[in-house]
């Protein structure tokens, strides 16, 4: 007759706890930046979804997120039924600081770590709007989520003049994709050397009436929330242009050296990095 050999129980209970991490669903941490002033209370704001960047997403609702400054936790917060976790957080000075944000260990779900930036400016700090479309080459595929080595689809010298240019302006990067494309957009500027800053998601209809109307009302939020210095935008897109100059901001067409349009009037037109500088003289 055969022996049974007997099995320790912890065999089973290793067993058991791969299983459940295994069978684990994947989800992503949308993060979304913030400007700030010294002493001043800031919402930090994430998005928990199912599924990876890029894919068709929906929130993840009850699950505990935690924010963490330089291995410091700030707290943690559950995802509503938005997906939306918020933190109250209070910077002390001016300076960017970075906020990781991870999603606490559970059973139901698996996401990395993404960095939320926090700018704390004085009031008075000027505000250059960028719109990302702005610094990429026109026709070029956007790098793929998680790819190690993105293209470099950077415009010529737009590392070299942002960087320049952040020294007197608090830079802002404006997205104007859907919102699932921020840490894409966030790794890529990274990748390339921009300057850090923030990143806002600014989704954007296609119709160029209803395009103009939003960014209007994007620009006029960051007004109401204290920042009444917007001294200029860089963008592609006519319409943000003409949101731009309607609320007197000066505007910057970065165009295409064969588009004989000069686009709307009071706009200064430009067809590369090296003359920006200048348009806003």
């Amino acid at each position: 007759m055969a022996r049974i050999l007997p099995v320790p129980i912890g065999f089973f209970l290793v067993l058991f706890s791969v299983n459940l991490v295994s069978a684990r669903s994947s989800a992503s941490i949308i993060p979304f930046d913030q400007l700030a002033q010294p002493k001043q209370p800031v919402r930090m704001a994430v998005r928990l979804v199912t599924g990876g960047l890029g894919l068709v997403n929906r929130p993840v609702s009850g699950e505990r997120i935690e924010f963490l400054l330089k291995d410091r936790s700030l707290g943690q917060t559950l995802s509503g039924g938005d997906g939306m976790a918020v933190k109250s957080f209070v910077p002390s000075k001016p300076g960017l600081y970075t906020v990781t944000v991870r999603l606490v260990e559970n059973p139901r779900y698996e996401a990395g770590p993404v960095e939320l930036s926090i700018a704390c400016r004085n009031a008075s700090t000027p505000i250059l709007l960028v719109a990302v479309s702005s610094v990429r080459i026109p026709g070029e595929p956007s790098p793929a989520p998680f790819s190690p080595t993105p293209p470099s689809d950077a415009m010529p010298e737009a590392v070299k003049v942002l960087s320049r240019l952040s020294k007197p302006y608090q830079l802002l990067y404006v997205e104007t994709g859907d919102e699932a494309l921020i840490t894409e957009a966030k790794d890529w500027l990274t990748h390339q050397g921009f300057p850090p800053a923030p990143l806002a998601a600014w989704p954007m209809p296609d119709d160029a009436e209803r395009r103009m109307e939003r960014f209007v009302e994007r620009l006029q939020e960051v007004r109401d929330a204290g920042w009444r210095k917007i001294s200029a935008g860089i963008t592609r897109s006519v319409a943000e242009a003409e949101a731009l100059i309607r609320l007197k901001i000066k505007a910057v067409l970065m165009a295409e050296e064969d588009e004989e349009d000069d686009g709307p009037a009071g706009a200064k037109k430009v067809t590369d990095w090296k003359a920006v500088p200048a348009a806003f003289q």
